[in-house]
């Protein structure tokens, strides 16, 4: 019986341990996102919401709140917002601190409203200064009254740039009833109608994809974002160009190819909207050499590139179920296609409205065996 018991709290604290080393990637640099601090944590393979909520010692409700999009499991790549709270705030100071950035957590929150502090008195300051230039001066010569109302010009237009500042501050986004961000950026209905072409923005990735696959080059790699104007249908009628040195965006697509298709026949909630849309691939053409006997297959490590080690054994068994091996024999050369394609919706972050993945769609894996010859 003791010996049952032993195994069973061992395998409960194994649990437990593994769940805490599942969560490598913690992120304690504090964002203000519509004037509230957050952590921003990017999901990776096998992450869980509840592991997620224990690494940063977060509850897992509030999280759920700040991001109604959520899904069980959780897609891979999304940005999740953590809510700053004094409960995570000592768990991330310690995790800050091993990075070498303890002075931005905790901090940069106060500065923030000092700064938006600052400006309001700015402007009342200046309205008061205003008031009094404004007032009649006794005796004034022409020279006197000139020089007033230059300063008068001067104060009014500190004014206007400090009443935009202020409008920034304020800004409150407009949330669709899945959570996400509408674009306010305006993007207008074109001149002349758009053509409906009865095929996903998708497809312009499986274009490319076929391009890719025809040329014959080691790799595909695509990250292009726009903002597209959705009709009531579902249709793209206006597409905006967004890719830029800043977003690291490639630049291969011609944003008038995308106008005209749909955006995702399951996707209710974005017709109508303007969406920050990215469109991404990133697949390999990956070459080794294989030696085949009795059924076994042995990679030639020679010629295998050592950045897809992690993925060697699939790439066996691919062969395996592609290839009848037990009656080959001999040295084959290998190429397989690997790597992913999907289409990205984002979240404006502060001033950027590609800052957060917010979901995906349109997502898929590729592992295909495309050449297996004798060598």
């Amino acid at each position: 019986m003791t010996w049952r018991l032993a195994i069973l709290i061992s395998s409960i604290l194994f649990s437990a341990y593994s769940e805490a080393q599942e969560i490598n990637n913690i992120n304690p640099v504090i964002k203000i996102f519509v004037g509230e601090p957050f952590y921003i944590h990017e999901v990776l393979e096998g992450q869980t919401l509840e592991a997620i909520a224990s690494a940063y010692n977060a509850n897992l409700e509030a999280i759920k709140k700040e991001n109604p999009a959520l899904t069980d499991p959780l897609i891979i790549r999304i940005n999740i917002r953590i809510p700053y709270t004094d409960e995570s705030a000592a768990r991330m100071m310690e995790v800050a601190a091993e990075m070498g950035l303890a002075e931005t957590t905790g901090t940069k929150t106060k500065r923030e409203k000092k700064k938006d502090q600052k400006a309001i008195e700015e402007a009342t300051e200046l309205l008061i200064l205003e008031e009094e230039v404004k007032k009649p001066v006794p005796d004034a010569d022409e020279e006197q009254i000139a020089i007033l109302s230059e300063l008068s010009k001067t104060l009014s237009e500190g004014l206007t740039d400090l009443e935009i500042l202020q409008e920034e501050i304020n800004e409150k986004p407009v949330l669709d009833k899945e959570g996400f961000q509408k674009e306010e950026v305006l993007l207008g209905e074109p001149k002349e109608a758009i053509e409906p072409k009865n095929t996903p923005v998708s497809a312009v990735i499986d274009d490319r994809l076929k391009l890719f696959k025809k040329e014959g080059e080691s790799s595909l790699y695509l990250k292009e974002y726009f903002l597209l104007r959705i009709n009531p249908e579902g249709v793209v009628t206006n597409v905006r160009d967004e890719r830029s040195e800043t977003n690291a965006n490639t630049n291969f697509l011609d944003m008038n190819d995308i106008k005209g298709r749909y955006i995702n026949d399951s996707i209710e909630s974005f017709r109508g909207m303007i969406i920050p849309v990215g469109i991404n691939a990133e697949v390999n053409r990956v070459r080794f050499h294989v030696k085949v006997k009795k059924g076994k297959i042995k990679i030639i490590e020679k010629s295998f590139p050592a950045k897809f080690q992690d993925s060697r054994q699939g790439y066996v068994d691919l062969i395996r179920s592609s290839k009848p091996v037990e009656t080959l024999h001999g040295k084959f050369k290998v190429v397989i296609l690997e790597g992913e394609t999907f289409i990205s919706i984002h979240d404006k972050f502060e001033y950027n409205p590609f800052g957060i993945i917010s979901s995906t769609m349109n997502d898929q894996k590729l592992l295909e065996l495309e050449e297996f010859s004798d060598y």
